[in-house]
């Protein structure tokens, strides 16, 4: 069995040590359960293999591989396998747009074209009145789902945007909920006029090397050339086989293109509630976090959440109420990978769940994991 736990309460966050374990009993204790849970939800499942951690008061109290990387010679996964993150890559776009906000480089309310001035709509009236936070919360009034077939042809950005001015709009900029890829990327060129680089530069200068984010990567070579990586897998009559590894969504990394292990993901999630305040502050959270758009998802996303009340879309973000929580959460599926990441805002605590198949394995372990979590945090 590989995981550990440690915990301990703090008084001041900028001062935290994350090595210096100190045992708890109830946490050893809902650690314990939810192994158990996790194991016996695997095995039914029959998942070829998954990566799971969980980080409480800017400690790893639990990270663990299971099953295989492909079923060939069927090496077990570990906590440094990568996976592909699908669309939980848009919490990255959304946590690097609010740190370049709080240093002064650009505003949430900047209009797209002040850095973009080639970005164009059917509108010239919405096109002008689209902002930055529009492009994060998709919120720009385009058709659901613009050219995301575009993207999974791996077609050329700036052809994908380029089209964007054939395509309808149902609402003016910031009025309703749609969710985009190719719009979303937008953030992308936006951010390089802004700093003068690249966002895959930025992604990795101010992101994965201050959190040690040693195994993350954007791009499809990085990804094919790493010895330790999961393999897509889909369902056979006799069982699991191997995919093919493709390409798709590494022209928008923003919006779904980044590589990470679940080790990666661990740190990335220490940072999120608020224990690398030196990269992340608290500011820039409360920015990423903070609700633009009401969505009505539940059908789609939540069903299995039995205390959800409502959800959001914030910055890179959803934003859900969940009993009496709030939860920063994103999930996403590519090419075989499906991911979950969930953030308990008023509890410090926060999981993520990576997989290499299109089982809902990980769409049922988080919302019983927050279930479960409820239960014990008040012992």
């Amino acid at each position: 069995m590989c995981f550990s736990h440690t915990f301990t309460s703090i008084t001041s966050k900028e001062e935290f040590t994350h090595q210096l374990p100190v045992k708890n009993p109830v946490l050893d204790n809902f650690v314990f359960e939810f192994d158990r849970m996790t194991s016996d939800l695997f095995a039914s499942s029959r998942v070829p293999g998954a990566a799971i951690a969980i980080v409480k008061e800017g400690r790893v109290i639990y990270q663990k591989g299971m099953g295989v990387k492909n079923g060939i010679d069927r090496e077990p996964i570990d906590t440094h396998t990568v996976f592909k993150i699908a669309s939980v890559s848009k919490t990255f776009a959304g946590i690097l747009t609010s740190m370049m906000v709080d240093r002064g480089v650009l505003d949430w309310d900047d209009p797209v074209q002040q850095w973009y001035p080639e970005f164009r709509l059917k509108s010239e009236k919405y096109t002008s009145e689209m902002r930055i936070r529009h492009l994060l919360s998709h919120s720009t009034g385009l058709v659901q789902h613009a050219y995301t077939n575009l993207i999974e042809e791996s077609k050329d950005f700036d052809f994908m945007v380029h089209a964007l001015p054939e395509v309808d709009l149902i609402s003016a900029p910031g009025r309703s909920f749609s969710y985009q890829n190719v719009a979303f990327g937008v953030i992308e060129p936006v951010l390089k006029a802004a700093t003068g680089h690249s966002y895959t530069d930025l992604i990795k200068s101010e992101i994965f090397g201050p959190l040690n984010m040693h195994d993350a990567s954007l791009d499809y070579e990085s990804f094919i050339s790493t010895e330790n990586k999961a393999y897509p897998m889909f369902a056979k009559s006799n069982g699991w086989g191997n995919g093919k590894i493709s390409s798709t969504y590494y022209e928008v990394p923003s919006a779904g293109g980044i590589n990470a292990s679940i080790s990666d993901m661990a740190s990335y999630m220490i940072a999120l509630t608020g224990y690398r305040p030196e990269i992340i502050n608290e500011n820039m959270l409360k920015e990423a976090f903070t609700p633009q758009v009401s969505t009505d998802i539940r059908s789609k996303y939540f069903g299995r959440w039995k205390d959800y009340k409502r959800s959001y879309y914030a910055l890179g973000w959803r934003i859900v109420e969940n009993g009496d929580d709030v939860i920063a959460y994103h999930g996403g599926y590519v090419n075989g990978y499906r991911s979950q990441l969930a953030v308990n805002l008023d509890e410090d605590v926060a999981i993520c769940v990576l997989s290499n198949s299109q089982s809902d394995f990980s769409s049922i372990l988080v919302p019983a994991f927050l279930r479960l979590y409820d239960m014990h945090k008040d012992e």
